[in-house]
């Protein structure tokens, strides 16, 4: 009688593998958002959700994403938020600012002329380059780590084959065994291998269907990054949302070659504009103020202070959030100071905001603006 010994090795896969954890790369750059917005009020302070408590449902009041249309633009350039209400200097700088969303998502922008001008980070409107390199980088490795599962995957069928074929012989050797009780050995080693076999084998065929099913996740995501990476690195058009929730399309001017800035247009229209500001002439604790859309939150303003210089970038502890990108970072008087463009995060840190400033910007489109 042959020896029960497990002559197989199962490789733990969905140990060493959790290829849906991926999609949390994707969520770098979303995609505009369905999910509804909405505020609430307690003890005088106000929250923005897409989730309101239970005992604040009632209470909420949902932001709308888009509201009236534009009027037409007239040749001579027809005026917009002539009427829109501003009581400081700080939200008539927020009527200067727009929401913009593309295929990557939702960024911010301003006007910077009266005749249309906006000007955002590149990033805002394209994926950038570096990024592109990783991400193209990591998803090489996923690829080729599904590859070595699968490999894996084969390598353990052929097992479970061998073990089956095993089986049938131990089998026929039973069947044509004449001693009652060899023959009796031979059935309680073929019941013993059988239970085993089963076993393996529905192991192996739940791993293999968490495995497919987390791939499909996988293949739908990277499908979907693609398209909207390969959407957003084409598009010569975007949707920009005032500060009303008027929806007007903007084309590209023009992108930079050395900085994150990138220049919209609105044409046909009079627009609010900021009015440039010396970002070189502040002095360490001065007061400034970001305005962006962070997590599609219409004209939000953070304020901080200005803390200093990194490189050429305006260095604050203004929040800035996903979404802030692209936006202006102003003083009291509402002057822009620089585009809002990134922040530095870790864990010793809360979180650093920086500015391109604003006479970067102006002098890379100089050519463009009036």
């Amino acid at each position: 009688m042959n020896n029960r010994t497990n002559i197989h090795t199962e490789v733990p896969i969905l140990l060493i593998f959790r290829i849906v954890l991926l999609l949390m790369i994707c969520a770098l750059l979303p995609m505009p958002s369905a999910a509804k917005i909405y505020k609430y009020q307690k003890d005088g302070v106000w929250y923005y959700t897409d989730t309101p408590p239970k005992d604040q449902i009632e209470k909420s009041e949902e932001i709308i994403e888009s509201g009236k249309q534009a009027p037409p633009p007239s040749g001579d350039g027809t005026p917009l938020l002539e009427n829109h209400t501003a009581r400081n200097a700080i939200e008539k700088a927020g009527t200067a600012t727009v929401a913009i969303k593309t295929a990557l998502g939702y960024g911010s922008g301003f006007f910077i002329s009266n005749s249309g001008h906006i000007i955002t980070n590149k990033h805002v409107i394209r994926t950038p380059q570096k990024q592109a390199k990783q991400l193209d980088d990591y998803f090489s490795k996923i690829d080729n780590r599904v590859e070595d599962i699968e490999k894996q995957f084969a390598d353990e069928q052929k097992r479970l084959d061998n073990y089956k074929k095993k089986m049938s012989r131990l089998k026929q050797l039973e069947k044509n065994e004449s001693d009652a009780e060899r023959k009796k050995s031979y059935q309680d080693e073929y019941k013993f291998r059988k239970k085993e076999y089963d076993s393996w084998k529905e192991r192996y065929e739940q791993k293999k269907r968490e495995f497919e099913s987390q791939r499909k996740q996988y293949q739908t995501g990277r499908g979907d990054f693609d398209y909207r990476s390969s959407v957003a690195n084409l598009s010569q058009s975007f949707t920009i949302i005032l500060v009303d929730n008027t929806e007007l399309y903007v084309r590209l001017l023009a992108t930079s070659q050395t900085h994150d800035l990138a220049l919209l247009k609105l044409d046909g229209y009079k627009t609010p504009a900021l009015i440039p500001g010396s970002g070189y002439q502040l002095a360490q604790g001065d007061p400034v103020y970001a305005i962006g859309n962070p997590a599609n939150l219409r004209n939000t303003v953070t304020s901080g202070i200005f803390s200093g210089f990194e490189g050429t970038y305006i260095q604050t502890n203004a929040q800035i959030n996903p979404g802030n990108s692209g936006g202006p970072l102003i003083d009291p008087q509402g002057k822009v100071l620089g585009i809002n463009t990134k922040k530095k995060v870790g864990n010793a840190i809360e979180g650093l905001g920086f500015a391109i400033p604003i006479q970067i910007a102006l002098s890379e489109f100089s050519s463009y603006l009036p």
